[in-house]
């Protein structure tokens, strides 16, 4: 009976009524939408293996991480322990995750009716953030995590003690979610620190961060003691290479455009909050520009992504929450809130606009005719075979799922018919390898292989972020197919021993404890070395 009049209570609000349709229309459209990125599925493979005994580890029996989001594959895990179907399961948890962040921010940042109305049209308005509500990757966790720090950042003038340690530890769970993301967090953390000064001593504060932190530290313990490595190995692939710093600088140069051409709204709410802030020349909104400016320097230094507007999704959260908090306490006077209303319907009309009228001459830039981009809408690519709605559809028509259907297994297929537990192939989509997890497999892009990443890369034509191929050396194909190290090289022949050593000896050995720190010292480094300048 309190549980009825407390609902019928929630309902007689007018504005909770908007709240609650929103979001429920909000998680309709995305359940409809939803989809699977292949990439999501080199993670999917470590958390299979971890649930079913074989370690957290991506091929069983060599310890290597091909996840750059520990924590959201830990969560797939546990979902998966339940429920043994990880494309269902993994969706549910997108959206579950995705769910939250909106109703956080609706809850808590929306007070008027209006204000829900710009978050829900903002949020479906941008393809890129409707394509990451979902795919399988980290992004619907760090919107959720997102979405609880900004919520208690803009909640409090000074911070105690319970607040550090709760902000503290949101900024552990999202390193461990993706590492980077923390830089878009680091200049509020800053500002939080300065607020605690009447209420925690500056010693207090330290010790409260460090333990706030203490998931991080021992996740980068763990990892360095059971890989032997501090950084998943798809960070030595995508940044361990020769290319200049001036074509990373290009290519990320050529992600905002591209982003912003073909997502508008995503960038343009990004670039209006940061001079907003500084406009109004308040602290607290400073702080948060300036982490948003912090990300994409970054972005820029990195290269971006080949992923349309992935990176920007989180910022753009970030500053949609902004949007509703300078419209709720950013004005004393009416008229410049009123303004600054008028400004931001007419941004978001006007990249509705757009992104309404001007998609054939925007698909151009990804899909130009002469010189095709390495930028790509990835849903767009995949959503004929990993849809929630076409493998729903195929599982009516045919009991199963189609999901498999998007990528020809033929070289797996082949060394299946030779009696061959596996080996390496130039590409092996994280689909295929998830589906044949039995198996040995790793492929030229060295994702998940802890020998080929740290060797150098070769640059193609039209390269695409993460995807720097390393050709193997002489007999490194044959060593990974048999198991004896055949590599004709004689410092590569050592190195691997190394790795070998590192990845698949026993945890406690002393000889692996003593490799793991002299190879993280740089003491194997000029193997390779000797192995380039052959090259040359």
């Amino acid at each position: 009976m309190k549980l009825k009049i407390k609902i019928a209570d929630y309902f007689s609000d007018r504005l909770n009524r908007y709240r609650f349709f929103s979001l429920l229309c909000f998680i309709l459209i995305i359940t409809a939408v939803a989809w699977q990125s292949d990439d999501a599925y080199h993670a999917y493979v470590m958390a299979k293996h971890l649930v079913e005994g074989n370690g957290f580890v991506y091929n069983i029996g060599e310890r290597a991480s091909a996840s750059s989001c520990p924590l959201f594959t830990l969560v797939i895990a546990c979902g998966y322990f339940v429920v043994r179907n990880m494309f269902f399961i993994s969706l549910f948890i997108c959206i579950a995750f995705s769910a939250a962040a909106y109703g956080i921010i609706c809850r808590h940042f929306c007070h008027n009716i209006r204000q829900v109305l710009f978050l829900f049209l903002a949020m479906i308005t941008s393809v890129s953030f409707m394509s990451y509500t979902t795919s399988g990757l980290e992004n619907s966790l760090l919107f959720f995590l997102a979405a609880l720090f900004f919520k208690n950042y803009y909640a409090y003038e000074d911070f105690d003690g319970r607040q550090l340690f709760y902000m503290g530890l949101l900024i552990s769970l999202i390193a461990l979610t993706r590492m980077d993301a923390v830089l878009m967090f680091v200049p509020a953390v800053v500002y939080i620190y300065i607020g605690r000064r009447k209420l925690v001593s500056f010693g207090r504060a330290v010790l409260i961060g460090f333990l706030s932190l203490l998931p991080f530290f021992l996740w980068e313990l763990f990892s360095l003691f059971y890989y032997g490595f501090p950084f998943p190995n798809t960070a030595y692939v995508k940044l361990g290479t020769d290319i200049a710093l001036r074509e990373y600088l290009y290519r990320g140069l050529q992600y905002l455009l591209t982003s912003a051409l073909c997502d508008p709204v995503l960038i343009v709410f990004i670039a209006f909050v940061i001079v907003t802030a500084f406009l109004l020349k308040k602290g607290r909104l400073i702080f948060t520009a300036l982490g948003l400016l912090l990300y994409l320097i970054y972005l820029f230094y990195i290269g971006g992504d080949f992923m349309l507007g992935r990176h920007f999704t989180t910022a753009f959260l970030i500053s949609l929450i902004t949007v509703l908090y300078i419209n709720e306490n950013g004005f004393e006077a009416d008229y410049k809130n009123r303004r600054f209303r008028f400004t931001v319907a007419g941004l978001l009309l006007g990249c509705m606009v757009f992104s309404a009228t001007m998609g054939l001459i925007t698909s151009q830039f990804l899909y130009g005719h002469e010189n095709s981009s390495p930028i790509a809408d990835e849903r767009a690519g995949y959503f004929r075979y990993t849809s929630l709605y076409n493998n729903i559809l195929s599982l009516i028509r045919t009991g199963d799922l189609c999901i498999r259907d998007a990528w020809n297994e033929q070289g797996i297929e082949e060394y299946r018919a030779c009696g061959l537990k596996g080996g390496i192939l130039p590409m092996v989509p994280g689909i295929s390898i998830y589906y044949n997890s039995d198996m040995y497999l790793n492929d030229w892009y060295a994702l998940g292989d802890p020998f080929l990443s740290k060797l150098p890369a070769e640059k193609e034509e039209n390269w695409r972020i993460g995807h720097m191929y390393r050709k193997p050396p002489e007999g490194y194909e044959d060593t990974a197919a048999f198991g004896e190290n055949v590599i004709e090289n004689e410092a590569l022949h050592e190195y691997y021993d190394v790795i070998r050593l590192i990845t698949r000896g026993e945890l406690f050995d002393p000889v692996r404890i003593r490799a793991v720190i002299d190879i993280n010292l740089g003491k194997y480094d000029h193997l390779i070395d000797e192995y380039e300048s052959t090259l040359k």
